[in-house]
């Protein structure tokens, strides 16, 4: 079967939600909703393509839709009365309810018609006791409900009359009102109602009816009518041949082969050829019976809905069929809805024609800008390259090396210092051929930095050995900073190399004259502590062995007693002598190592000067080097002793800590403190040699504290070093 265009857009636009719906509907069932849902029933009087049934079912469905969401559990049913009787229908429609929703509780039934009204009437409160019944149709649908029985609504006053009016307004004319109907239930009640309705109307106009025919017979006929006739089209579901139609279908027929004007009382029909007629708005009146559903489902009662009277009826009409018979359109009454109208050309491309004015002028303007900005772009292009012609000639004569890259990280020049050193081309250079001239060693850790200091957009300081013309490689410290717009956006970096060979040899050579000095002051220093402990200990030993026997010896009390208290002051300068030579040199770094040395040596301290150090070590390991050992040591010494003499507490906190990569030594009080930035000014030269021995073994010192707020000191000597250092941003290397 066929479909008018307009139809079957109607169609899709009423299963596409529904496909939509039925397709999700297994989601949302495993979903937990926050309120329990609103079952909605929507029981149409007869098959679902009809337009105005499809656009109801939009109407209804959407607002609900639009108002509770994922809440609604909206359905639809169809009973066809116009292809089978209506009783069959109902018996079949009553047993296929009855088993799909014998476990749904449903909120709200919507009848829309009155065959869907009849039903709710006879089965009603058998397959859905207690709800709540929404009618939908004309003022006659609840003509068999019985009084007093619960149900609202709104119902929309039909009344043919209104569209002879209409059709005596616009056609004065008019002799004869040719009104066509079919042979169905449905065709049949509809003229009775309309006889009814025009009686009042014979003397104005001549009414003939016309029922007891063909589908083929109306449209010839309506194609030999006469003038001064108007068809006035009922509805025909079926015709005197019995044969089953869609009324609309009949309606667009008639309405092409007509010689007159043809009226009817469906807004749905208006586009159909007809000129139209005062009609029922199916979306107005949807509309009304979706909001009266709502207050039902928001939990207001039934009793207070009391049956309404619909706005949707309109006079309506087609703006085409009125210039097609030359309908004058100020015979219209007032609020006569036109479709369909025709603009004329300002109407139709107004915005086109003012849009198409305003862009030729904005073009005009974009013209002028263009040639201005070009002819500003020349001149910035002119002085973009006489600067970079400045630019290159200062750089060419600059004693450093320059060098510049682009936003891909490319190098794109590099100066004459720069190709002198290195003795290559300026195309050798470009792009990442400098990095060829880089120590192998060096590459990634150079590039690295690079790169991190490229993703960061911030400057960057790196040493590097780059190989000299002559094949040497030499060290250089590259200093890169990035280049911006002035609106802001990156153009790359700029930097500079100055080669530092020299300098490093110094440093070099002063960090071993400064690990010499140091290993010639702890060679010292130990040579005193054996002395100490071998010579002169054994010596003040012997000197109290002699007094004690001397003591027993003499017989004077007051001998006696000056050669005990000799013995005893002998025997104290002993045991000083001996803490001087374990400190000066400790003989259990040797042997145990560093955690049971500083260990000792925290209890040794601790006793020596009343306080409380909670000391604390993991993961040192055994095969730690001698240099590394004694370096922390001394640090530990040294830390320890300032901080019991300057932080004014009792109580320390020492903790030594071993990893794969590094051992890390803290020494921390809660006492006076002192302002880091003066840390290594102001006080001695503890901070500056432990510093200084910490260097030696590529460690470093960190020294955090404030003003009463206490003092933390951190050694930190990593076990695998590099023999480069690389720095992202700013900073000393």
């Amino acid at each position: 079967m066929c479909f008018h265009p307009k139809q079957r857009k109607l169609c899709i636009r009423w299963l596409v939600p529904l496909v939509i719906v039925l397709s999700v509907s297994g989601f949302a069932a495993d979903a937990p909703a926050a309120e329990p849902q609103k079952a909605v029933l929507a029981l149409y009087g007869s098959r679902p393509d009809l337009p105005s049934n499809v656009i109801v079912d939009e109407i209804i469905r959407s607002t609900l839709e639009r108002e509770l969401g994922p809440r609604l559990d909206f359905y639809a049913e169809f009973l066809d009365t116009v292809r089978w009787p209506e009783g069959e229908t109902q018996i079949a429609a009553h047993d296929f309810l009855r088993r799909r929703y014998a476990k749904r509780k449903l909120s709200v039934i919507i009848a829309v018609a009155r065959p869907a009204i009849n039903f709710m009437r006879i089965y009603g409160d058998e397959l859905f006791p207690g709800v709540p019944v929404v009618a939908y149709g004309d003022s006659d649908a609840l003509r068999d409900w019985e009084p007093g029985r619960p149900i609202t609504g709104t119902l929309a006053k039909v009344d043919l009359s209104k569209t002879v009016e209409l059709i005596l307004r616009l056609q004065p004319g008019t002799r004869e009102i040719l009104v066509i109907s079919g042979a169905s239930d449905s065709d049949r009640w509809r003229q009775s109602e309309v006889r009814r309705q025009l009686d009042r109307l014979e003397k104005k106009v001549k009414l003939t009816y016309v029922d007891a025919a063909s589908a083929q017979d109306v449209v010839r006929t309506a194609a030999r009518v006469p003038d001064g006739t108007v068809i006035l089209f009922l509805s025909m579901y079926v015709d005197s041949a019995r044969n089953k139609l869609l009324s609309h279908e009949v309606l667009a027929r008639i309405a092409k082969e007509a010689r007159v004007p043809v009226y009817n009382q469906t807004a749905t029909n208006v586009g159909l050829g007809i000129v139209g007629g005062v009609v029922v708005d199916p979306e107005i009146l949807g509309l009304e019976t979706a909001q009266i559903a709502l207050c039902l489902l928001r939990g207001e009662g039934l009793q207070n809905l009391p049956i309404q009277e619909s706005k949707s009826t309109v006079p309506m009409v087609d703006w085409r069929q009125l210039r097609r018979w030359g309908l004058d359109e100020k015979r219209l009454p007032a609020g006569t809805v036109v479709r369909f109208r025709e603009a004329s050309v300002w109407e139709s491309y107004r915005w086109s024609m003012i849009g198409g004015v305003v862009l030729i002028l904005a073009e005009t303007l974009l013209i002028f800008g263009l040639v201005w900005q070009r002819a500003r772009a020349k001149r910035a292009e002119t002085q973009l390259r006489e600067s970079e012609k400045r630019f290159r000639l200062v750089a060419n004569t600059a004693p450093v090396m320059i060098w510049t890259a682009g936003t891909d990280r490319s190098c794109s020049y590099v100066n004459k210092t720069w190709l002198d050193f290195t003795g290559r081309s300026l195309e050798a250079e470009l792009g990442d051929g400098w990095t060829e001239g880089v120590h192998p060693d060096d590459s990634n850790c150079c590039l690295q930095a690079y790169t991190e200091a490229f993703n960061r957009k911030e400057s960057f300081e790196v040493q590097y050995r780059l190989r000299r013309k002559d094949g040497e490689y030499r060290w250089v410290l590259d200093d890169g900073v990035p280049r911006f717009n002035p609106d802001g956006t990156f153009v790359g970096y700029i930097g500079s190399c100055i080669d530092i060979t020299e300098r490093k040899l110094a440093e070099e050579s002063l960090t071993t004259i400064g690990r010499r000095l140091i290993e010639a002051h702890e060679a010292e220093r130990t040579r005193i502590g054996r002395e100490l402990h071998d010579d002169i200990n054994q010596r003040l030993a012997l000197l109290a062995i002699a007094l004690d026997r001397w003591s027993q010896d003499t017989s004077t009390n007051e001998v006696t007693e000056l050669v005990c208290h000799t013995r005893a002051r002998i025997t104290e300068i002993a045991q000083d002598v001996q803490g001087l030579s374990h400190r000066l040199h400790s003989s259990k770094l040797d042997y145990l190592g560093l955690a049971a040395a500083a260990r000792s040596f925290c209890r040794e301290l601790s006793e020596k000067t009343k306080v409380e150090i909670v000391f604390g070590d993991a993961g040192i390991p055994h095969t730690l080097s001698k240099e590394v050992s004694l370096c922390l040591f001394r640090v530990l010494q040294e830390g320890l002793q300032n901080a019991v003499k300057h932080s004014g507490v009792r109580s320390f906190t020492v903790d030594l800590q071993g990893t794969e990569e590094s051992i890390d030594l803290t020494v921390a009080d809660t006492g006076n403190g002192f302002e880091e930035q003066e840390a290594f000014t102001r006080h001695g030269l503890g901070l500056i040699s432990m510093r200084e021995r910490l260097q030696l073994v590529n460690g470093e010192l960190l020294v955090k504290s404030k003003p009463g707020a206490g003092t933390t000191l951190r050694a930190r000597v990593p076990l695998k070093t590099d023999v480069y250092r690389a720095m992202a941003g700013r900073g000393t290397p």
